[in-house]
C-alpha cells in the first residue's frame, strides 16, 4: 500500500462514525425515483418502502443522495444529487482488499457476476493511474478513493449517511466538500474526533476516477 494510508484509514472511520452518532432524517439518504405517476406525483424508493409524494419540480429516475423530512404526515424532498456510477456499482459488489495489484488480479479471475468483473476491472485501471481505493464497515459500505499529489492526499468518499465528500489532507489540515450543509454540519460540530484543522467547503463532488459500465470504454 503505497506511503502511510493508516492515518487516513482513521480519518474514513472517524468520518464514518459521525453518521450514527445521532442519525435523522436532517442527513443525506438514498432513494430512487422509481415511476413518474403524474404530473406530480412520483413513486419514490425510501430504504425498503414505496411512498408517493408531490414534487412541483420534475424528477427523473434512478437513484439519489437527498435530504427528506416528514411535515404534517407529507414527505418533503429537496436537494438531490445523482449518485455517481462509482456509487451505483459501489451498491452492488461485497468489498474486498484492493491494497495490492495482485489482489484486484485475483478478484477479476473469480469475479462471480458482470458486475463484480467490471467494479474491479474499474479498480484495477484506477490502480494502474495510482488512484486507489480502500474500504470500510461492509454493513454501511463506506469507500475511500485517494490519489496522492505532490503534498497532499485527495480523497473522494461515500458514506450511507454522509452522502459524496471530496477532501484533502496537508499537513495538519482536512479540507472536506459536501453539496450538503447538513453533512458539512455534523462535521463541524464534531471535529473533535479528528486530530486535524478541518475546513468544510459547500461544493458539488465527483470521483477522482469515474466508474465505467461498458466493457468497451474499459478496453479503449
Amino acid at each position: 500500500m503505497p506511503l502511510k494510508i493508516s492515518e487516513t484509514g482513521k480519518i474514513l472511520k472517524a468520518l464514518n462514525r459521525l453518521q450514527t452518532i445521532e442519525f435523522n432524517t436532517t442527513l443525506p439518504v438514498k432513494l430512487e425515483v422509481k415511476e413518474k405517476l403524474s404530473d406530480i406525483k412520483y413513486l419514490i424508493q425510501l430504504g425498503k418502502k414505496e411512498v408517493v409524494t408531490k414534487s412541483l419540480i420534475p424528477l427523473t429516475k434512478g437513484k439519489f443522495f437527498a435530504i427528506v423530512k416528514e411535515i404534517e404526515g407529507n414527505i418533503s424532498i429537496s436537494n438531490l444529487k445523482p449518485l455517481s456510477k462509482l456509487a451505483l456499482m459501489f451498491e452492488k459488489i461485497n468489498p474486498k482488499d484492493t491494497d495490492t495489484k495482485a489482489q484486484i488480479l485475483n478478484h477479476l479471475a473469480n469475479a462471480a457476476s458482470k458486475e463484480e468483473f467490471l467494479f474491479y476491472m474499474n479498480i484495477l485501471l484506477a490502480y494502474n493511474q495510482k488512484i486507489y481505493h480502500l474500504f470500510i464497515n461492509e454493513k454501511k459500505k463506506a469507500l475511500l478513493q485517494y490519489k496522492f499529489h505532490k503534498n497532499k492526499l485527495k480523497f473522494y468518499a461515500i458514506f450511507q449517511n454522509l452522502g459524496e465528500l471530496e477532501g484533502e489532507i496537508f499537513d495538519n489540515t482536512l479540507n472536506i466538500y459536501s453539496p450538503f450543509k447538513n453533512t458539512l454540519q455534523i462535521i463541524n460540530e464534531n471535529a473533535n474526533l479528528i486530530n486535524l484543522k478541518i475546513n468544510t467547503f459547500l461544493k458539488e463532488t465527483k470521483p477522482l476516477y469515474e466508474f465505467s459500465e461498458n466493457l468497451i470504454n474499459l478496453k479503449a
